[in-house]
């Protein structure tokens, strides 16, 4: 997830923003990707339904949240996404810039935000 982890040291002490894994909990800088579930089993007309985006390194890290989210959110009900950090903070920069209202090619779609049953940060993904 996007967290701000304290800094001390010249020049000064501060706050920096950054992606931490939420698998080994260090700092993701490289090949990394988001991983988020929607649920697919809705009646017409409800909202649509996803999970908050969780962050991963690639490899073993990425394998043991997939693992994870499956057991939070079951496969028949919701659907297991992922995207690669690095285009995902591409539009995350272009849509901070960017309103939706302005974009009048498309229709954005209300989405409730379901969390996980178990909280992540107090148990390892194994």
């Amino acid at each position: 997830m996007i967290e701000y982890v304290p800094r001390s040291g010249p020049p000064e002490a501060m706050h920096c923003p950054t992606v931490v894994c939420d698998a080994c909990r260090q700092q993701v800088n490289g090949p990394g990707n988001l991983v988020w579930a929607r649920r697919t089993n809705r009646q017409d007309g409800e909202p649509m339904q996803q999970t908050p985006l969780f962050a991963a390194h690639k490899g073993a890290c990425d394998r043991a949240l997939d693992a994870w989210l499956k057991r939070q959110y079951p496969e028949g009900e919701w659907l297991l996404l992922w995207e690669e950090l690095a285009g995902f903070l591409q539009q995350l920069s272009h849509n901070a810039e960017h309103a939706f209202v302005d974009d009048r090619r498309g229709e954005y779609h209300k989405t409730i935000l379901k969390m996980p049953g178990a909280d992540l940060h107090n148990e390892t993904p194994t």
